[in-house]
């Protein structure tokens, strides 16, 4: 029999919330001066209203160019942070490790997607589940137990390094070894692959970012679920959708009939 497998993101797909990088903004802005950490803020907190729209408007060219070009609220964070106001890489790297340890240690309200959740609980036994995050695995177990999806993947994986990381994860996965293709010859930029991939349909990547997540599942031929927040539309995706509650269908139909389940790079 045919193995399915499902590889599913983390943030912003499995929980709904801005309590986790709110907290993160605000660790950013405390490497400001109070005069800039409150605009800085403002500026942020425009993005999670309008998204990339927040640009409209933006009297300063550079924060135009970082709310327009951020993909999330996370990037929308450290764009903002570093190209307007100057917060360093060591400062940026720090605020995301303690923004992890502190959603471990404190419920920020994290809202579980709970109708994909059930899905990919219906769905054990039948598709390996595939749980990849650029999140480091310490203390994973516990926010997946505080979205009621403890045990539910077949497999965590931590510190991806996305997308390069997802890059060589789903050819593996596939058995077309690191940076594996479905042609064979050269993926992405002109890297050099390992062996050939057969039957990419067989993956489902489900993700909310499209060059983290969507990205390197298109360039092997597989499936795609893009959950695109803020109507981006930032590449091809088999479905793109607004909310997860929307891709649900067309998961189902994907596992009901995977090889003709549709063209793997649908306009987004």
């Amino acid at each position: 029999m045919t193995e399915l497998i499902l590889v599913s993101d983390f943030d912003g797909t499995l929980y709904r919330g801005d309590g986790p990088v709110r907290h993160y903004a605000r660790l950013l802005a405390a490497q400001l001066d109070p005069a800039e950490a409150e605009p800085y803020l403002a500026s942020f907190e425009r993005y999670l209203a309008h998204g990339p729209a927040a640009a409209a408007g933006c009297a300063d060219l550079v924060e135009a160019a970082a709310l327009r070009e951020s993909v999330d609220a996370w990037g929308a964070a450290v764009q903002l942070g570093r190209r307007v106001y100057g917060v360093g890489g060591d400062a940026v790297g720090e605020a995301f490790a303690e923004t992890r340890a502190h959603m471990v240690e404190v419920d920020l309200d994290l809202e579980p997607v709970t109708g994909l959740i059930d899905v990919y609980r219906q769905l054990r036994g039948k598709v390996r589940l595939l749980l990849a995050t650029n999140s480091p695995l310490p203390g994973m177990d516990v926010l997946l137990g505080r979205l009621g999806a403890a045990d539910l993947f077949d497999e965590v994986v931590g510190g991806v390094g996305k997308p390069d990381g997802l890059r060589r994860r789903l050819a593996a996965e596939l058995g077309g070894g690191p940076g594996g293709g479905p042609n064979g010859g050269a993926q992405s930029g002109g890297a050099p692959v390992g062996r050939s991939i057969t039957d990419p349909w067989r993956l489902l990547s489900v993700g909310d970012h499209w060059r983290n997540e969507i990205e390197p599942a298109v360039e092997i031929g597989a499936i795609t679920g893009y959950i695109d927040r803020f109507g981006r539309a930032d590449g091809p995706a088999s479905v793109t959708v607004r909310t997860a509650e929307e891709l649900l269908p067309a998961v189902f139909a994907w596992v009901d009939n995977p090889q003709q389940f549709s063209n793997p790079a649908q306009p987004a």
